[in-house]
């Protein structure tokens, strides 16, 4: 009779984490913070930039800056490969956005051309130093300046995710730094398909 009992509750146990996945995101879900993130951002030629303008897209951010040596490079190619290898029609509905946290050099034009070496589609954003430290709060990311010899002077330790913005501007994922392109993909789907 406990056997019997047992095996019920591993069959229920089964059924319900079945469910969760069908219902959940493979990736961290910040769906419950129900944050609308709102920023002041500068993009190419100084034109003012805000996330309300990227409404009715799903919106990929990832912070860095344009000196860095490997963390945004490498998660700059990662989005790059993930872009490029999604179909046309979900591609054009995705926006992926690259803000510095330097704005000490990185200018608003030299992180769009930066961004853009990845993927032409790619828009990078910058602003001064009020405006970072914002935005970057809006997405509880860390960095700290550190001084180091040779010609870079400084260098900064970051936060190495990205953030996944909703169609409605709501602040729906965050994506690690080692998260696999499959599980993203199947996650931007879902919001993509959501109403």
């Amino acid at each position: 009779m406990k056997r019997r009992a047992f095996l019920l509750l591993l069959a229920a146990l089964g059924l319900a984490a079945c469910g969760a996945g069908e219902r959940g995101f493979q990736n961290t879900d910040l769906s419950s913070s129900a944050i609308t993130p709102r920023a002041a951002m500068l993009g190419a030629n100084s034109q003012p930039r805000g996330f309300e303008e990227f409404r009715g897209k799903v919106v990929i951010v990832y912070f860095g800056y344009t000196s860095c040596p490997d963390s945004c490079p490498t998660a700059m190619r990662k989005y790059a490969s993930l872009i490029r290898n999604l179909r046309s029609k979900d591609s054009e509905r995705i926006q992926f956005l690259f803000i510095s946290i330097d704005p000490e050099r990185d200018t608003a034009e030299r992180s769009d051309t930066y961004a853009k070496l990845f993927n032409p589609s790619f828009i990078g954003l910058s602003g001064d130093t009020q405006q970072i430290t914002d935005v970057s709060r809006l997405f509880n990311v860390i960095y700290t300046k550190k001084t180091v010899g040779g010609n870079l002077g400084y260098i900064f330790d970051h936060s190495d995710s990205a953030y996944v913005i909703d169609s409605k501007g709501q602040l729906r994922l965050a994506l690690a730094a080692d998260a696999l392109i499959d599980p993203i993909v199947a996650d931007l789907q879902k919001l993509l398909g959501e109403k």
